[in-house]
């Protein structure tokens, strides 16, 4: 009796554990957002940094956006306002 309540109390750990699993989907796809100063950022590791538009050869503020993983392994995608390559050339 004590051997099958221990295989069946066994059997339920098990899949509650794996119901606390994030799907492979959840952690490869990127989160998008719109970047506010207000914004507490957990940036662990830097993937990409991409101009939006082609116009970054301008001096005034261009678009960029920026891919990143933050310390729990998630991906997030960040698109933010920047200077133009332009205006630091003097």
């Amino acid at each position: 009796m004590k051997y099958a309540l221990f295989v069946t109390l066994s059997w339920v750990s098990l899949f509650a554990a794996a119901a606390d699993q994030p799907s492979a989907a959840t952690t490869t796809t990127p989160q998008e957002a719109q970047y506010d100063y207000s914004h507490d950022l957990d940036i662990a590791k830097i993937v990409r940094i991409s101009n939006a538009s082609a116009a970054s050869a301008e001096c005034g503020p261009v678009k960029a956006r920026m891919e990143y993983v933050d310390s729990n392994g998630v991906s997030h995608q960040l698109e933010y306002t920047r200077l133009g390559d332009d205006c630091q050339k003097g």
